[in-house]
């Protein structure tokens, strides 16, 4: 058995039991079910389940227990952080993908620019150590492209892109990873950057702006009953409270920053969104809205 296919299983235990408390036959069943999907070695001893258990504990902060009156197990406590469940759904795409090699066309992709997401384990590196890191960096806004000495303090992914959170120059700045090349990890030592907190400063902020002196404010959105139940699913802050739910309108409320990245967020749902708090966000969408309006014109 590869450290793959225990992995592979350690999650599809972790998957029924998070359904039902379950047997150890229906435990097996659910394994084989996936085991002649996947065509790996899935299925298990009960000696090897209860191994798998200690693992599951160890490695996700899980821990399974086994009824003996009804001869079940079940989870009695789950200390995930959202780090090991995003681990874990990057497992199940690794194994989407290695399946779908041989399903041609039926396992489609969309077809991106990659993300950087090669310099991760060296920015990862050098924010350990304490060193500072060189690269070039090509901006956005012109193309202008130059070379970059940063302090790293913090990786953090927004709206489907990875960013480096760096002090450069005296100022925390926010650096793509898609736009980097060249990265360095100098020999150089840095001191911990005193009186910023990367958890702290992005709290109340959608995306990757913050830093703009804004305070923290109520935002009511008004959305309509399909796209509701989207955005229900997938909130769109983690400040996010359900206010009222019917045939008419879902209703959500948020304590955050209203930022361009959020601003720009609301207008990419159309019709299907209407701002009711505050005013000055409001007036603010309408405003694009009407610029919007007049370039069809």
């Amino acid at each position: 058995m590869s450290r793959r296919e225990g992995i592979q299983r350690h999650r599809f235990i972790i998957h029924q039991l998070s359904k039902r408390p379950s047997s150890f036959k229906e435990i097996q069943d659910f394994l084989e079910l996936q085991e002649s999907l996947s065509e790996d070695k899935l299925t298990c001893s009960q000696r090897t389940l209860q191994r798998d258990i200690k693992e599951i504990e160890q490695d996700y902060h899980i821990l399974i227990k086994n009824d003996r009156s009804r001869n079940l197990y079940y989870i009695a406590e789950d200390g995930r952080e959202e780090h090991s469940e995003r681990l874990m759904e990057t497992f199940d795409l690794y194994n989407a993908m290695r399946i779908g090699n041989s399903f041609g066309d039926h396992l489609l992709f969309e077809n991106r620019k990659a993300l950087g997401t090669e310099h991760m384990n060296g920015l990862l590196h050098a924010i350990r150590h304490k060193r500072l890191v060189e690269f070039t960096y090509e901006k956005f806004e012109d193309g202008a492209v130059s070379r970059r000495t940063v302090i790293p303090i913090a990786i953090k992914e927004a709206r489907n892109r990875w960013y480096l959170i760096g002090k450069d120059g005296g100022v925390v700045k926010n650096f793509g990873l898609d736009r980097m090349s060249g990265l360095e990890i100098l020999q150089k030592n840095f001191k911990p950057v005193k009186d910023y907190n990367v958890q702290s400063e992005f709290e109340h902020h959608f995306g990757i702006i913050n830093g703009t002196g804004e305070e923290p404010q109520r935002v009511v959105l008004s959305f309509t009953p399909k796209e509701g139940r989207y955005i229900s699913s997938l909130p769109l802050h983690h400040s996010q409270q359900e206010v009222l739910c019917n045939k008419k309108e879902h209703m959500f409320e948020y304590y955050l920053v209203p930022t361009y990245d959020f601003r720009m967020e609301l207008l990419s749902y159309g019709h299907t969104v209407k701002v009711l708090e505050p005013e000055s966000l409001k007036k603010e969408i309408i405003k694009q809205l009407e610029i919007a309006l007049k370039s069809y014109k």
